[in-house]
């Protein structure tokens, strides 16, 4: 090869274990990289035409690699993965900064109600009031039929191949899917969810059996007969690691149904990573165990419980690391400090590593962040 690598070559290669010209950078959602920039009247994402966010975009975008989302649209829903048509919402303009979204899920016994909230210039989704406040409640969800026609995922097709042909050489588009776990957490409070994780544990295991079924027909229905050039990420399994729950908790509530997930994308040759927050000493064994290609983030105490050196030796080359600096440090270091991290980062090889952050900006930026996000990147182009 002459010249330098692209980004979807180095994104790819460093998926595989393959020999990349420098680790590629990513960085993260807050990055709209190779993808339509928001709209200056943008609800939830005007802050990105701040002139102090705008211009460092501006110098940082042509160095990192995209990774461009796509995913199942309503069918890829938190609440126990029910057709999109059986859940309902309004919005509601409270005031001109915050919106109201009173939700309803219709089961065969009736309405479940929740409401979730939305900020001016704020990227997120707040959720007020799940639907599931009792075990009866989870009853009634779990009530709802499942069924999906081939025509049912059409508008993630176009909507993949639409990103697809957005990034084309910029990076890789990544395919969104939760872990049954969190299908099953996010319809209650998590107070709920660790109560009934004892009290119900057989009707719980029983959920994720059927959840994880869901998924494999969603997985059967977008890649059977297709050759799709992406990638599948799996979400959010943090909260069976400490210190939310036990580190046996992720064999438990994890390993047998996202592992099973991981096998019928294996078949499709898909590549898979799993988005794991917490002390992950535990589930990284696991993750590697089931066949993921790669994890983010890896993060040291007190937030996590491995060094980026740890969890390099743990993988072992079996398993790509996506990271890691951590967003207190980005918010707070001195740039020479995070020019030092990079540095060590990569004086433990560039293979088998996506440099990134545990986390983006989901709103105004400091001026400390915008210059430690510079230093990180040219630290990072220093290979």
């Amino acid at each position: 090869m002459t010249g330098p690598m692209t980004g979807r070559q180095r994104m790819l290669a460093a998926y595989r274990g393959e020999k990349v010209d420098r680790a590629p950078i990513w960085l993260r959602e807050g990055f709209p990289v190779a993808e339509p920039f928001p709209t200056t009247d943008d609800f939830a994402h005007g802050w990105m035409h701040d002139p102090l966010y705008r211009s460092l975009f501006d110098d940082v975008a042509p160095h990192v690699a995209a990774m461009r989302s796509w995913g199942l649209g309503g069918w890829g829903n938190r609440y126990l993965m029910v057709p999109p048509d059986r859940i309902h919402t309004t919005e509601t303009r409270v005031s001109p900064d915050l919106i109201r979204i009173d939700g309803w899920i219709e089961t065969p016994r009736g309405r479940l109600t929740f409401v979730n909230e939305r900020r001016r210039d704020d990227a997120t989704v707040w959720y007020r009031q799940p639907p599931v406040a009792s075990v009866e409640d989870l009853k009634k969800l779990a009530e709802v039929p499942f069924a999906v026609k081939p025509s049912d995922i059409d508008p993630s097709i176009r909507n993949y191949q639409r990103a697809h042909d957005e990034v084309g050489e910029a990076g890789v588009v990544r395919m969104s899917v939760s872990s049954p776990i969190v299908s099953l957490s996010h319809c209650m409070s998590f107070d709920l969810f660790l109560e009934l994780t004892l009290s119900q544990n057989a009707f719980y295991h029983e959920l994720l059996r059927e959840l994880t079924r869901r998924s494999l027909a969603l997985i059967d229905a977008i890649f059977q007969g297709r050759k799709l050039d992406t990638v599948v990420n799996f979400g959010g399994s943090e909260q069976c690691t400490p210190p939310m729950m036990a580190p046996r908790a992720f064999d438990e509530f994890v390993v047998p149904y996202d592992g099973a997930m991981v096998a019928r994308l294996k078949e499709y040759g898909i590549l898979t990573s799993c988005h794991c927050h917490g002390k992950i000493s535990r589930a990284l064994r696991c993750m590697i165990d089931m066949g993921f290609d790669g994890t983010d983030p890896v993060e040291p105490l007190p937030a996590g419980d491995l060094t980026t050196r740890q969890a390099r030796e743990i993988a072992d080359g079996k398993i790509t690391v996506i990271g890691n600096l951590e967003w207190s440090e980005l918010c707070f270091a001195e740039p020479a400090q995070i020019r030092q991290r990079v540095r060590e980062i990569l004086a433990l090889g560039k293979e088998r590593l996506i440099l990134g952050t545990s986390a983006a900006p989901i709103s105004w930026i400091t001026p400390r962040l915008a210059e430690n996000y510079r230093a990180f990147v040219e630290a990072a182009l220093d290979q």
